[in-house]
């Protein structure tokens, strides 16, 4: 049963990257475009909400984008235009983990592993401890379902981050939002997921933001 299950999970990555690969280029710049409007709407929602609190600049942690990733460059550019401290990943080998690392500006980002930008080793790690105080999580992808199912690239990076934010929350008794910017045909029906497979709250999509209950 649980081969079936890890043969579906690999065949569906399979499928949905070689989509994602070959999506129209017009199409992909209209999406994005339209995803960074709703992007904004709610990263200035969010920020309003703080302000009313008076509980200091929006915290954003993303992943920064390669190849056909929907493109965070947006987030990054809106974020640090508006004073936001803004985070990214760094991936560490032994254990395998992400260390949330602060950017202030493009030439805090370096090619990494893979050559997959990232955070230099000089930029500042956010503990754990203070992870709860993230207002928004842009979580990569392959895949995601309208229950909040996401399947990514099958490293488990995020699900072991999601696992250890969840809790520190739970201590601290608040948590940020998970969302992920959905490109045209990342969209299914229903992901198959794990039991520690994070889930998210929101899905930015072309047609709008899609908030999951």
């Amino acid at each position: 049963m649980q081969q079936d299950h890890t043969e579906q999970k690999k065949q569906l990555r399979s499928r949905l990257r070689a989509l994602r690969n070959r999506l129209d280029e017009q199409m992909r710049a209209q999406a994005m475009k339209q995803m960074n409007e709703g992007l904004k709407r709610e990263m200035d929602r969010l920020r309003l909400t703080k302000n009313k609190h008076r509980q200091g600049p929006l915290v954003i942690f993303s992943y920064l984008s390669y190849g056909s990733e929907a493109s965070t460059a947006f987030v990054f550019e809106e974020g640090w235009r508006q004073g936001d401290v803004m985070l990214a990943p760094k991936v560490l080998a032994n254990p395998p983990r992400m260390e949330l690392r602060r950017v202030t500006g493009t030439e805090d980002i370096e090619p990494g592993i893979w050559g997959i930008p990232e955070p230099k080793d000089s930029c500042e790690v956010l503990h754990p401890e203070s992870w709860p105080d993230l207002d928004l999580v842009l979580v990569p992808g392959l895949g995601y379902d309208l229950q909040g199912g996401r399947i990514g690239y099958g490293g488990g990076y995020y699900d072991r981050f999601a696992e250890r934010l969840e809790k520190h929350c739970a201590e601290q008794g608040k948590r940020p939002r998970m969302a992920a910017l959905v490109l045209p045909g990342q969209l299914e029906p229903e992901i198959p997921m794990d039991p520690l497979d994070l889930r998210l709250d929101l899905l930015i999509t072309p047609e709008g933001i899609l908030h999951i209950e």
